[in-house]
C-alpha cells in the first residue's frame, strides 16, 4: 500500500482539513494506531473514501493525530497530490462523511442537515 502522511499535534475540537487532487481514501488515526497501520495489523481510523475536497475532520480528543491519504496498491499507485492544515476550533464547520461511511452515519448527517437548514423542503433557485 502506497499513502502519504503528516503528522499533526492536535486539540479537541480543532479541524483537520484536507485537499486532494482526486477521490481517494482519508484516514484520521492516532499515532498507535498509525503504528498499527504501517505494520499492516488491525487498526482503527475515522474518514474513508471521499470524492470531494476539502474534506474536514474536527478532533474528537487531544492527541497526536495522523492524517494518511491513501495512493493505492503498488501496482495500482495513483498519482495523488494532498495538503492539510489544522484549523482553529469553528461551531459551524462538521465532519465530512464518507462516501462509503455505513448508511446510518449517512442517514444522520442528512437529517443533521435538514435541521440546520430549516428543513422546509423547498429549493430556491
Amino acid at each position: 500500500m502506497l499513502y502519504l502522511y503528516k503528522q499533526f499535534q492536535a486539540k479537541k475540537k480543532e479541524v483537520i482539513e484536507v485537499e486532494m487532487d482526486r477521490p481517494t481514501k482519508v484516514r484520521f488515526m492516532t499515532a498507535s494506531e498509525f503504528k498499527r497501520y504501517k505494520n499492516c495489523r488491525t487498526f482503527t481510523f475515522y474518514g474513508g473514501t471521499f470524492d470531494s475536497t476539502p474534506v474536514r475532520f474536527v478532533v474528537p480528543h487531544d492527541a497526536v493525530w495522523y492524517v494518511v491519504v491513501e495512493k493505492g496498491l503498488r501496482a495500482e499507485a495513483a498519482p495523488v497530490k494532498a495538503q492539510c492544515r489544522v484549523l482553529p476550533p469553528d461551531r459551524q464547520i462538521r465532519n465530512s462523511v464518507a462516501v462509503d461511511a455505513p448508511a446510518h452515519v449517512r442517514a444522520a448527517d442528512a437529517s443533521l442537515l435538514e435541521a440546520e437548514v430549516g428543513g422546509s423542503g423547498d429549493a430556491e433557485e
